[in-house]
């Protein structure tokens, strides 16, 4: 079971991708690119010759692998149903440990290319990967998993009420920095000054470029996926419904605000923190009372 759900998030995943874009094009005034545009782009990149930097070392070919499998156990572990059975090992602590794999992995093989610009956006990108860790913790502890164990399937479990609401903000902010979305990054933008994401592909081509776009478009829609987990209704239209709700409000917040100054997203994830804490607390309270 988990793997059919990991394969069916991985084809979803692109068209997510292209929905959001197209939308944000429409909101701007624009025509757009297709919603199958993603699935053209991955297919060509397929195709293309893969280029290693002079002087790398294996980890830079085996990197795009690395993420990608981070990224498909990710989605592979969401408690999307009821009988998903892989409670032994989806738990909040080792997800959060999963996904630093990832960050670590990609950042490692950007300094490995010795390019300038992909060193920097590895500085930047383990620097907000560090303050969005305690986010992604505390937010699912304090939603539900508080007093069930840490097993990931407790975010679904208990009441909505304002413990849940609050680790639910904190975890949004939290994706919009995961997922490189305006106001903390733009994943459209080709200015190496003030890339994060994009700027650790740089010296990638062809199927590894692929492969690292695949597991971006799947990562993001796992956080998607694991936000409407804390909201009610897990039933599966109800989950789709929200994670198509969810799409749309990032993609109004990217049309709504400018991207935020480096030193300013610091300031964003802490604010995360508070209302991650603030939702602990909640759970605390509620306990003990």
């Amino acid at each position: 079971m988990p793997l059919l759900q990991a394969l069916a998030l991985l084809v979803l995943a692109p068209l997510v991708q292209g929905a959001m874009k197209r939308l944000r094009a429409r909101l701007a005034g624009k025509p757009g690119p297709s919603v199958l545009q993603p699935y053209r782009d991955l297919a060509k990149l397929w195709r293309k010759e893969a280029l290693v930097p002079t002087g790398a070392s294996p980890l830079a070919i085996a990197a795009p692998g690395i993420v990608l499998g981070v990224a498909l156990t990710f989605v592979a572990a969401l408690p999307l149903l009821p009988d998903h059975g892989n409670d032994a090992i989806a738990d909040i602590v080792a997800l959060g440990f999963l996904l630093a794999l990832g960050r670590f992995a990609l950042t490692l093989a950007a300094l490995d290319t010795r390019s300038g610009f992909a060193g920097m956006a590895a500085s930047r990108e383990v620097t907000f990967g560090a303050l969005g860790e305690p986010v992604l913790l505390l937010a699912l502890l304090g939603a539900r998993a508080l007093g069930t164990g840490t097993q990931l399937s407790g975010v679904t479990a208990g009441p909505f009420g304002s413990a849940t609401l609050l680790a639910f903000a904190a975890f949004v902010l939290l994706t919009l920095a995961e997922t490189a979305r305006i106001p903390v990054d733009n994943q459209e933008t080709h200015y190496e000054l003030t890339m994060i994401h994009e700027g650790l592909l740089l010296e990638y081509s062809g199927w590894p470029l692929a492969a690292l776009q695949v597991a971006a478009y799947v990562k993001q829609l796992g956080f998607l996926v694991l936000a409407a987990l804390l909201l009610p209704n897990h039933a599966w239209w109800a989950v789709t419904g929200w994670v198509a709700l969810l799409a749309i409000g990032i993609t109004l917040v990217e049309t709504a605000f400018a991207k935020l100054r480096l030193f300013e997203v610091p300031q964003l994830l802490a604010s995360g923190t508070v209302l991650a804490v603030a939702s602990l607390g909640l759970r605390l309270l509620g306990a003990s009372g």
